[in-house]
């Protein structure tokens, strides 16, 4: 079972930032070998595919419900795929990346992949798809084309270094599902409403501060 964002922390905390989204969805999935799992998951935009008529609002609901939960399973066994044969290629284990989180204070070495989803593939429109996996987890951006890549891949990693100084994800995959309020508050802090936002250290630091009061309460 994993889990949707719909934490009532999840508005935005930037209200001038642009209506328009950069980020699709983020989600949170694992890298055992064999099937992938999805831990976590939040949608910000739409697509624009048509649908079929349906004979009420429950079941277009319903149905749209479905069609999300797919697709993003779509998407992760794509990067859980492309990751599984780099690592074979390169001959990397797990024991590499477990071993480098046994370390205090230092993250292992992650696994940087784009990927490019045609239209259809699930989606009506082009989609650029930017991870991060190592050890047995993945945090993966589902972007529109336009969006900036390079900030894309900044924004990520902010993420999951606070995901693993707040939940021990690396560590503990399955936390990504047990305390999903707190993957909410992260994700609404560093990519509100699905905005990629560039933010020094300062305002990083302010974030941090306001995360430790509201993680604690």
């Amino acid at each position: 079972m994993y889990n949707r964002c719909r934490c009532k922390h999840c508005r935005s905390s930037f209200p001038d930032l642009p209506s328009s989204v950069m980020v699709y969805a983020f989600l949170i999935h694992t890298l055992f070998p064999g099937q992938t799992k999805v831990l976590f998951y939040q949608i910000f935009g739409s697509d624009t595919s048509g649908s079929s008529t349906v004979a009420s609002d429950t079941n277009r609901s319903s149905n749209k419900r479905q069609k999300c939960k797919t697709d993003i399973e779509y998407v992760a066994s794509q990067v859980h795929s492309e990751f599984q044969f780099r690592r074979s290629v390169a001959g990397r284990t797990v024991d590499d990346d477990i071993q480098a989180l046994n370390q205090e204070e230092q993250l292992p070495q992650f696994e940087l992949g784009f990927l490019r989803l045609p239209v259809g593939a699930p989606f009506a429109d082009d989609k650029i798809v930017v991870w991060l996996g190592a050890g047995n987890t993945c945090f993966t951006l589902v972007c529109y084309k336009q969006e900036n890549r390079t900030l894309a891949e900044h924004v990520l990693k902010t993420l999951i270094r606070h995901l693993q100084d707040y939940l021990r994800v690396l560590n503990q995959p399955a936390e990504a599902s047990l305390k999903a309020d707190r993957v909410c508050l992260i994700l609404n802090r560093f990519l509100p409403d699905g905005a990629l936002v560039f933010m020094n250290h300062r305002v990083v630091r302010g974030i941090e501060r306001e995360l430790e009061v509201l993680i604690k309460t």
